[in-house]
């Protein structure tokens, strides 16, 4: 009977309240009943973008051997293994690839070379936010070309190099909007420009993409293009700071000049051979599981006023609304313990950037 009289019990302390009341207090528990459910809820980071998932036991062991076998020996300088496997990949000449520390750290690197006199740097804007930071580092002055909606506008990418431009800052497919450059578009923008002026092709999200569909299928005809890429994106080794470039004919110095002092790390470099070797078991699932979260939040948000742009290839969204602004949708957000990247230091107050990790976090988005 105990039971029965604790259910009697529940019930008759809403007795002597009238139905209005009953439906405030029934509503004043249920606002009390998710404020402590939100206290459980395990915070939701989606401001970086790096892949979310471990990178596939091979790096990992590669790794692990590396150490164990040579932490008290220095790397190889020249990256050869790794330089061998990326080009037998990618169908390149070993002698113009070049491994650094990370696509930051090459670029900061061929800016310096670049602007030692001075000069200015064509990029487009919104884009990752460390272009202009970089070329000012460098000693050169950032020229901004507006985005045409959400695409690069290499028209007036075009129409902006003068006397002084000694660099073309790109981003395949940019940061933060997800759009890829049409690899028709970018061959006839490039045979446009004169020699002098090289373009630097920031790739790091382009392994969501065919290699057909960028630059690099363009180096044997573009002699002053280098292409810059990553694996902390797709190939999930952030961690281990790895990244590379790709010149070329016309870019021999430059590429001479990006290798770091001392070199990539011999775990580093044991893990990018390993990552290269595995990559036709791990890419095309973390390519087709990035699509399909992207699939889902455009179904999710259809009809709404929140969207993304049409057309995005990589692993985050570039969210915008109708209503809001950027800081009204990130502090929505946080309410509710999702976290993204407001869009102002890409030069859209509007915008948020939220990285896509899997099934249960875009449904939670």
């Amino acid at each position: 009977m105990k039971p029965r009289r604790r259910l009697f019990d529940y019930y008759r302390q809403f007795q002597e309240l009238s139905p209005e009341e009953v439906s405030r207090e029934y509503r004043e528990r249920s606002e009390a009943a998710r404020s402590q459910a939100l206290t459980v809820v395990p915070p939701l980071d989606l401001t970086s973008v790096a892949w979310h998932e471990p990178p596939h036991p091979e790096v990992v062991n590669a790794a692990t051997y590396a150490l164990r076998r040579a932490v008290n020996a220095y790397p190889d300088p020249s990256a050869a293994a790794v330089r061998t496997a990326l080009a037998a990949r990618h169908g390149l000449p070993p002698e113009r690839i070049v491994l650094g520390h990370g696509v930051g750290e090459l670029l900061g690197t061929a800016l310096g070379a670049l602007l030692g006199g001075g000069g200015q740097v064509v990029l487009p804007w919104p884009t990752w936010p460390p272009f202009p930071v970089l070329t000012a580092r460098a000693g050169g002055e950032p020229v901004a070309v507006p985005l045409d909606g959400d695409a690069i506008d290499l028209a007036a990418l075009d129409a902006a190099v003068g006397p002084e431009t000694r660099a073309i800052l790109l981003a395949s497919p940019n940061d933060p909007t997800g759009l890829a450059l049409d690899a028709g578009e970018l061959r006839a923008f490039l045979r446009g420009l004169p020699e002098r002026v090289v373009v630097l092709l920031d790739e790091a999200y382009a392994d969501f993409l065919d290699d057909e569909a960028t630059g690099l299928a363009l180096l044997e005809e573009a002699p002053s293009l280098v292409v810059l890429r990553s694996f902390s994106k797709a190939y999930a080794m952030a961690g281990f700071r790895v990244g590379w470039a790709a010149g070329g004919e016309g870019t021999t110095e430059l590429l001479g000049a990006l290798a770091p002092n001392g070199a990539v790390g011999a775990a580093a470099q044991a893990a990018a051979v390993a990552a290269v070797e595995t990559a036709d078991r791990v890419l095309p699932r973390r390519v087709a599981a990035a699509a399909a979260a992207r699939g889902a939040l455009a179904a999710a948000l259809a009809g709404g006023p929140v969207s993304f742009p049409a057309g995005a290839v990589a692993n985050f969204a570039w969210l915008g609304s109708e209503r809001h602004d950027g800081r009204e949708l990130s502090t929505h957000l946080a309410t509710a313990k999702i976290f993204v990247t407001p869009g102002a230091p890409y030069g859209d107050e509007r915008r948020v950037r939220a990285a896509l990790r899997g099934p249960a976090a875009v449904e939670r988005l």
